[in-house]
């Protein structure tokens, strides 16, 4: 498919932005095809073309492959790299749920994103998972609920209902709990 594409677009019988459209959804669909094969995942990530490796929704389908088997070092690196081209708040979120063991890099990574994106409450959002994972539940609620001033979410709400549970606040739980509930329906 990708060959072909390249050759259309040559003898003019498709358009640059047919052609880039055609060529993202090929990745797409090779990408899935490995989804379930880490080392083959990382084999055809590593011969993608860098701008190809940068779109969002590459990226981002990458990174959930990558999580989904364990991967999530390749999946922060892949996030990394592609919010350092274009900022995404899909690619932003998803960075939230791609924290290791020691989440504390990815806390620093963020916090300097968080200098130039002070109000996008995606990166505010995944702060607050990041901190929660840490453990640094004060630093996590003030970045949750930073988020859910400015934008009030399922996600935001259910994450704030999960670290009232955790710290021993179940009327606070049940309140984000209820709340997420209404933004859901």
């Amino acid at each position: 498919m990708l060959d072909s594409v390249g050759a259309l677009v040559k003898l003019g019988g498709i358009t640059p932005a047919e052609a880039a459209l055609a060529q993202r959804t090929a990745h797409l669909g090779n990408l899935n095809r490995k989804a379930q094969d880490a080392s083959a995942l990382a084999a055809y990530w590593k011969q993608l073309p860098s701008e190809t490796r940068l779109d969002p929704a590459v990226a981002s389908t990458a990174a959930r492959f990558h999580l989904a088997l364990g991967g999530n070092e390749a999946a922060q690196d892949i996030l990394e790299r592609a919010l350092e081209s274009e900022w995404n708040a899909g690619l932003v979120a998803l960075y939230g749920e791609a924290a290791g063991a020691d989440a504390l890099p990815q806390i620093e990574r963020a916090e300097k994103w968080l200098r130039l994106h002070a109000r996008d409450p995606a990166l505010l959002l995944a702060l607050g998972k990041l901190c929660m994972r840490q453990a640094l539940w004060g630093k996590a609620q003030s970045y949750i609920e930073a988020s859910l001033a400015l934008e009030p979410t399922h996600d935001g709400h259910m994450t704030l209902a999960a670290l009232m549970e955790r710290l021993g606040k179940p009327q606070e739980a049940g309140r984000h709990f209820r709340r997420s509930a209404e933004l859901a329906g």
